[in-house]
């Protein structure tokens, strides 16, 4: 989300960024953000923003102690790519079984190429061809969202293609939007956001009814 965040940099801003990692195990996801949050709580900070949705419970339990807390009312992240929990709700209704790839995760996450690559180097590459058809096959589609934070388009569709190629499915571009993450930065933080006051607690139950 680097660039799509950094797009409406301000000086009373300050970004910290985390390892793409956390969302793998949205176990230790809680504990990585609250140390840091409290490392900023008793600094002149008029609001503490979280760039995450639940994430698989990653955020339940997290609180501030001295700064409001904002948080997008989501289950997943793709919505902030896609601009709006209704675009969300419309794609993952419609299309189930979607991988979704956006610029930044192509960078510096995970795509079945590079799962792929690495089952070659623990596996003869039928068995990592198995192996990893094995773990995407309830996938039918990927989809490379764009939200206009990138120039170079045409070489993170050539690498989408690639993904697609090689599961068999079929591939497809969508049209992002930066509002939610202009939104998440600067506000208004009304409906689809969680302001939390001081000391209030992330609860799993503020997301039931999406």
């Amino acid at each position: 989300m680097e660039r799509e965040i950094q797009r409406f940099q301000d000086p009373q801003l300050e970004y910290r960024f985390f390892d793409y990692g956390l969302h793998r195990t949205p176990e230790n996801m809680a504990g990585a953000l609250q140390e840091v949050i409290e490392q900023v709580a008793d600094e002149a900070y008029g609001t503490v923003v979280l760039g995450y949705g639940l994430c698989c419970n990653g955020l339940v339990g997290i609180h501030c102690r001295n700064q409001p807390l904002v948080i997008p009312r989501i289950h997943d992240c793709i919505a902030l790519f896609l601009g709006s929990v209704t675009s969300y709700r419309y794609q993952t209704t419609e299309y189930p079984g979607t991988y979704y790839l956006t610029p930044g995760w192509i960078e510096k996450g995970e795509t079945p190429i590079s799962k792929f690559e690495a089952y070659t180097r623990s596996y003869d590459q039928q068995t990592a061809e198995w192996v990893l058809h094995e773990e995407m096959k309830h996938y039918h589609r990927i989809a490379l969202i764009d939200t206009g934070a990138y120039h170079e388009w045409e070489s993170y569709r050539r690498i989408a293609r690639a993904n697609a190629k090689l599961l068999g499915i079929s591939y497809e571009e969508l049209k992002g939007s930066s509002t939610f993450f202009k939104n998440l930065v600067k506000g208004p933080w009304g409906d689809p956001f969680l302001v939390l006051t001081q000391g209030e607690s992330v609860d799993q139950g503020m997301f039931l009814d999406l």
